[in-house]
């Protein structure tokens, strides 16, 4: 899998990743909750693109996989019980990390990770993320991938409401 950052031509190639990611909720046994055009939609794709990094796995130029990244902690996560006490510029939030349905359990999650970590090393102190309540799988990598489960926060998503998820916390001083 190739690793890149996304640009603003790959704005409609990014919408038609997300497109088949949330057509295959139903039958995922824990989806984001993702909804098309409300989150995320092709304003939050193309803000993310000139604001933030966004990340694209490509195997032979299609993209497998993507996730956000801002750089900048998250006003929702504030309430959130971390470990290290950052200025909000020290921290990164990772966002909209989906893998092609067809391409789930090859490991490209923990590739992803692993190149934005490292990428990432000189311009934050910490990457904070979180997972929906429940989902044991997502729980596993990110430990794997050396994150810290933190505990748990209610937050509010405009595609989902109110939602409990786990906190996770990549301290890149260890």
């Amino acid at each position: 899998m190739k690793i890149r950052t996304a640009n603003p031509n790959d704005l409609d190639d990014l919408y038609e990743f997300y497109a088949e990611v949330i057509d295959q909720q139903p039958f995922d046994e824990y989806g984001a909750g993702w909804t098309k055009d409300v989150y995320p939609s092709m304003e939050d794709l193309k803000r993310h693109i000139e604001e933030d990094i966004f990340y694209l796995g490509l195997i032979d130029e299609k993209i497998v996989c993507a996730i956000a990244v801002c750089l900048k902690e998250d006003e929702a996560y504030k309430a959130g019980d971390w470990k290290l006490k950052l200025a909000d510029d020290q921290i990164a939030v990772l966002h909209l990390f989906g893998v092609a349905p067809e391409y789930r359990g090859r490991g490209l999650s923990l590739k992803m990770l692993n190149f934005i970590k490292e990428d990432l090393r000189s311009k934050v102190k910490a990457i904070h993320l979180d997972v929906v309540k429940g989902n044991k799988r997502a729980f596993k990598m990110y430990e794997k991938a050396g994150f810290e489960h933190i505990g748990e926060l209610s937050v509010y998503y405009e595609d989902t409401g109110d939602i409990i998820v786990d906190l996770f916390e990549y301290d890149y001083k260890k």
